[in-house]
């Protein structure tokens, strides 16, 4: 099926890759909404078009997004109202548990491990290696970055935001839009559209809206 990439960027280089493994897709090209693409720009060999452009393509692509931001939720919901279908993208290496569930439009990357009862929501990117636990919730337009892990009965709120190697302990929930740091440990709850870093994870900003 040929699929349309959301954003131009090194993620969007990385998605089309981890999509040539996976034969029902054909990454054709890539879309974008802000500057400083011009007309006739390529990336891989492949046109990046101009949002406003692609309508002609709804009934015949399917689209992902290949933005890490969790604040691509705008632009998914106007690709949405174009009429266009989104791609589920689960990696060959990835191992996703059958009493497990993945949403529309997420990417779940190589390596990744998502264990038994989980459910991971729309649109949720789930990045290299990391290891999500039994029994969790992740809401949608979240990112999950390499090397992140969850444990059993964690619970995210939407557009919530795991750094690269951070570790959420069992039975934790995360609110909407927060952003857990790099390496950070999480003992506690996390209150939604606040950032906490370090170890144990401490709040370092508060009012924030996610990535």
């Amino acid at each position: 099926m040929p699929l349309l990439l959301l954003g131009a960027g090194a993620c969007a280089m990385d998605v089309a890759d981890l999509a040539a493994d996976l034969p029902q897709f054909e990454v054709t090209g890539f879309v974008v909404s802000v500057p400083p693409f011009q007309p006739g720009d390529s990336l891989l060999g492949l046109p990046i078009h101009w949002v406003d452009d692609i309508g002609q393509y709804a009934d015949s692509h399917l689209v992902a997004c290949a933005i890490v931001t969790t604040r691509r939720y705008a632009l998914i919901e106007r690709i949405g109202g174009m009429g266009f279908r989104f791609a589920t993208i689960i990696h060959p290496s990835a191992r996703v548990s059958r009493a497990a569930s993945v949403g529309e439009g997420s990417i779940v990357s190589s390596g990744v491990q998502i264990a038994t009862h989980t459910q991971i929501g729309r649109h949720v990117f789930v990045n290299r290696g990391a290891l999500i636990g039994h029994h969790n919730k992740i809401g949608e337009y979240s990112t999950i970055s390499p090397g992140a892990n969850l444990a059993g009965y964690v619970e995210t709120g939407r557009r919530v935001w795991i750094g690269l190697g951070a570790n959420i302990l069992e039975k934790r929930t995360i609110g909407e839009c927060a952003v857990v740091g790099a390496g950070a440990l999480v003992m506690k709850d996390v209150q939604a559209r606040t950032k906490v870093m370090g170890v144990p994870a401490v709040v370092i900003e508060k009012d924030i809206d996610g990535l």
